[in-house]
């Protein structure tokens, strides 16, 4: 099976190429070219330099948050179109679970993202050595110090949030190695494999987790 899956939440998102259980590319974006006008022309791009017919493609993967508004639009844009034009199937992936699966440790960890106005997205997973981790709650919103607060000795975090915050972090934290933090199209590939496919592109939709901000003011101001 032929998987094409990007990821798109960070300011530099990726493309691979998925084989058979074989990754054939790993392709980071241009952290200033994320726009669907720009991201279609770069996939058709590279499967010709790797001799990959976009036709011969059997899913289509994009992270579906959380992440960026802009972000997430731009990959599932993208990909619901891809599927829709070639008659694919297509798979939506949780941002989180991706990071998640990238880490090396063994045990509990916590997947951290930045929700913006000082919170983050968190996730508490189950990793087992050859298996894919296993979620122990539902994505949560939380104030990024009463986040760091509330964590106990020993617990493993990840994610690209802790760039900006690492220096306030506890020091009895367990931190995975940096290179794993941001998510990664080639994690987006291997959860595919195992993910059913939407029963229509047109189902594929971003789960942004919260609402904006102009939306949150328009709530508040309504009450």
């Amino acid at each position: 099976m032929r998987i094409l899956a990007i990821e798109t939440t960070q300011r530099q998102g990726s493309i691979a190429l998925f084989e058979e259980d074989t990754l054939s590319l790993h392709h980071p974006l241009p952290a200033d070219a994320r726009s669907a006008a720009t991201l279609a022309p770069e996939i058709k791009s590279l499967c010709t330099a790797n001799q990959w017919d976009l036709n011969t493609i059997d899913l289509f993967a994009v992270t579906t948050g959380p992440g960026s508004f802009t972000g997430l639009r731009v990959g599932i844009v993208t990909v619901k179109t891809l599927g829709y034009a070639l008659a694919a199937n297509v798979v939506g992936i949780n941002t989180l679970d991706a990071i998640a699966l990238q880490s090396t440790h063994t045990g509990e960890i916590e997947v951290v993202m930045d929700a913006q106005r000082n919170s983050v997205f968190r996730r508490r997973y189950q990793l087992q050595a050859g298996e894919l981790p296993q979620p122990l709650g539902e994505v949560e919103i939380i104030d990024d110090q009463q986040w760091a607060q509330q964590l106990t000795a020993g617990i493993h975090v990840s994610g690209p949030v802790l760039a900006k915050l690492q220096d306030t972090l506890p020091e009895h934290l367990s931190i995975e190695n940096s290179a794993n933090w941001a998510p990664q199209a080639i994690s987006v590939a291997r959860l595919a494999v195992n993910t059913p496919p939407l029963d229509s592109p047109l189902a594929l939709m971003p789960n942004y987790f919260r609402q904006s901000a102009a939306e949150e003011k328009h709530a508040q101001q309504a009450n």
